[in-house]
């Protein structure tokens, strides 16, 4: 008995007796299903799942096998289609060649040797067509990522100088702060202003904020360099820096959805903080973007766990709408996203997963829509 995830083999007939005796000849070979007519027929191949090769009758009420098998080509083009027929009826088998394309037809009685040998031939060919247009998907894929790559290696040339000029402003900036702090400070002992001083005590801050991010967007480019160049280097993180700069950059994108909660003890794994970085903003964004905007009701939290002295588990874990079943594999293809167009590239779990991989880890995604999602790795431990 074959799989019942095979592709079918749908045999059309308004005989019950020529279906039972098809049944009964090839069930224990193929996957196969029967309908008694044309719209019978059309009806179930929207639910019927893949189906490699459909035999239909020429006689029928109703709807005639030709006109059965040419409706049929929108609905399954990739389909071998195949036709049984009388004597008589040679002008419906040119029909049939011409408007239902079939790669076979037989001639009542059929033989059952002669229709079994069609039948693998047609199921190799509907496999190897499938494997020929799953190359082909690949090789778009590959081409558009590889555009992308060039795409990047250009963006992050022309990051380097204006973060270059950015970080030696914050530099003069903290000279000219220090002056100004200077000639401020005995001013505001005489004549207290409160505003004015926290301003005063705030600003060197804001300004180690915009040298962190400063070095964090060279960080990067310089990491997408490397990586289009082929090479990297093996570093090691401390989970809770890398964990307190990602809550920074994930501030404005969190903060009209809901609340971020980060917990976990200072452990050290393998993996450089600006791959980290890429993993757990990516993460962040995506658990905000699956909240309301506005409702800020939602909560995100990043969390992570030394399971034993060789691994770290770290997880992500939102209350937002949640992923259906059947999409939870597919959102780790590279371009394929569930976000409105304009919101999402496809990229942010794909990457993710790829980068974590690379580390040594592993990552999963669980979800219920309605509920949230969690999306878990585990990193290497460093010692």
């Amino acid at each position: 008995m074959a799989s019942s995830d095979a592709p079918a083999v749908l045999y059309v007939d308004d005989e019950p007796i020529n279906l039972r005796v098809f049944e009964a000849n090839f069930k224990h070979r193929f996957r196969v299903v029967t309908c008694s007519s044309g719209a019978e027929t059309l009806e179930r191949l929207r639910t019927l799942g893949e189906v490699a090769v459909l035999v239909s009758d020429q006689r029928m009420p109703g709807m005639t096998g030709v006109e059965l098998l040419e409706k049929a080509r929108e609905l399954l083009p990739d389909a071998q289609r195949m036709v049984v027929t009388a004597y008589s009826d040679m002008q419906a088998v040119m029909d049939a060649v011409n408007r239902g394309q079939v790669s076979r037809y037989f001639v009542k009685p059929w033989v059952k040797e002669e229709l079994l040998g069609a039948l693998d031939d047609a199921l190799r060919v509907h496999g190897l067509t499938m494997r020929l247009r799953e190359m082909q998907a690949r090789l778009l894929q590959a081409e558009r990522l590889a555009t992308l790559g060039q795409v990047s290696a250009g963006i992050a040339h022309e990051l380097m100088n204006p973060v270059s000029y950015l970080s030696q402003n914050v530099e003069v900036m903290r000279t000219e702060l220090a002056a100004v702090a200077a000639y401020l400070t005995p001013r505001l002992l005489e004549l207290p202003d409160a505003e004015a001083q926290a301003a005063l005590e705030e600003l060197p801050h804001i300004l180690d904020d915009v040298e962190q991010g400063a070095h964090h967007i060279r960080q990067v480019a310089l990491g997408i360099r490397n990586q289009v160049r082929g090479y990297d280097v093996e570093e090691t993180s401390d989970l809770v820096d890398v964990a307190g700069f990602v809550s920074k950059l994930a501030r404005a994108e969190v903060r009209n959805r809901g609340q971020l909660v980060v917990r976990g003890p200072s452990v050290h794994v393998h993996g450089g903080p600006v791959k980290l970085s890429q993993v757990l903003l990516n993460l962040i964004v995506n658990a905000a973007q699956a909240m309301d905007d506005g409702a800020r009701g939602g909560r995100i939290e990043l969390g992570w766990e030394a399971e034993n002295d060789e691994s770290v588990r770290v997880w992500v874990t939102d209350n937002g709408r949640g992923i259906p079943l059947e999409l939870q594999q597919r959102v780790f293809e590279p371009l394929f996203t569930t976000k409105p167009v304009g919101v999402g590239t496809g990229l942010g779990l794909s990457i993710c997963r790829e980068l974590v991989t690379k580390l040594g880890g592993s990552l999963s995604l669980s979800s219920e829509v309605g509920k949230g999602t969690t999306v878990e790795f585990r990193l290497r431990r460093a010692r």
